[in-house]
């Protein structure tokens, strides 16, 4: 492996630019969905925070669909790595935001306590709420853990009609929980920034919404065609797995609005908004994006991808133990980038 070729050099130059674009896009696109929702009246309680999560998790969802299609329909890519990078996509999405945004997080914290924007030692949140969604995520994910052991098309039809099913069950009672609490209303409504194509204007037109929405959609849909090209490149001048690279780049990427929402929120003192963003996320990317994975690819797991959803289980598991009593420690959520750490090695390992 040389990863000091010039060729390799201009594949990462044009990898961060992707990144940057990528995010700025996101970015874009999170901005018109807040407003539609606030237009439409959605974001009231906890709705606030799911669409916030649906948000900024649906971008992404593109990359492996995107990866899919281009190995089916572009030869130079191949299907075997569209699908590598696709399953990559689909499964490091759970897996960064329950370690390093969590740990983004719980660092963000211990910051604005030390630069005394924060007094007290403990995170204030809704821990029922936090438990609750973890629950949904730990039985999106088994259910993916099922369908790797289940060669069957026709019971990965039903695997994944039961993700779509438990994801609707949870936005239902997310709603249902929404009549009763309205803070999260209010943070919400508080946090959306102007409409970036109106500035100016306090209430933006629906239609100015809509536009805004449909162009960050197609220019994200160009954005994540070349960012599949440069890792499916990359991979193959570095001689090593597409599935990692995709595992650990890609949600780097899409996943870094949700990092800047929670970093933004926890600063401010609204933890539960900052945690409820990310745990929402972690359900709707088990289930929504798990479903094309299910339907679309063989979905048979490799030891890279083992390792992934051993560390993301871990963090999410030990987050869910210790967030009691309305209190949670950073300490708790900065232990996700421990896990991380230990799959960054793990990955790093297998690819010498």
């Amino acid at each position: 492996m040389n990863f000091l070729s010039l060729e390799v050099l201009l594949q990462v130059g044009l990898g961060l630019v992707l990144l940057v674009l990528i995010v700025a896009d996101c970015a874009l696109f999170t901005n018109a969905i807040e407003w539609l929702g606030k237009r439409l009246n959605l974001s009231d309680g906890a709705v606030g925070s799911v669409l916030a999560a649906v948000g900024t998790a649906l971008p992404e969802t593109l990359v492996p669909l995107v990866a899919l299609a281009a190995g089916v329909f572009n030869p130079d890519l191949g299907r075997q790595m569209g699908q590598d990078i696709g399953v990559g996509a689909i499964l490091g999405a759970p897996f960064m935001l329950a370690t390093l945004a969590m740990g983004l997080s719980g660092l963000t914290f211990l910051v604005a306590r030390a630069r005394n924007k924060r007094t007290a030692s403990t995170m204030t949140i809704d821990a029922p709420w936090l438990r609750r969604d973890l629950k949904y995520f730990f039985v999106a994910y088994a259910l993916l853990i099922i369908g790797h052991f289940i060669p069957m098309l026709s019971a990965r039809y039903a695997l994944a009609s039961m993700l779509i099913l438990l994801y609707c069950a949870y936005v239902v009672r997310t709603l249902q929980k929404a009549q009763t609490d309205t803070d999260l209303a209010e943070e919400a409504h508080d946090t959306i920034g102007p409409l970036w194509f109106m500035p100016k204007n306090k209430s933006p037109q629906m239609l100015a919404i809509c536009l805004q929405l449909g162009i960050s959609l197609l220019i994200l849909i160009a954005l994540a065609h070349a960012f599949v090209d440069v890792i499916h490149t990359t991979a193959h001048l570095l001689d090593i797995p597409a599935l990692m690279l995709s595992l650990l780049i890609i949600p780097i990427a899409t996943e870094l609005p949700e990092k800047f929402n929670s970093v933004m929120w926890i600063w401010q003192g609204k933890d539960q908004l900052a945690l409820g963003n990310l745990s929402g996320a972690m359900v709707f990317q088990s289930c929504l994006p798990g479903v094309i994975g299910l339907l679309l690819t063989p979905w048979h797991l490799e030891a890279l991808a083992w390792g992934c959803v051993v560390a993301c289980l871990a963090s999410a598991a030990t987050i869910a133990l210790f967030a009691r009593g309305g209190r949670a420690t950073p300490y708790v959520l900065l232990s996700g980038v421990g896990f991380y750490g230990a799959y960054l090695w793990f990955a790093l390992s297998g690819a010498r």
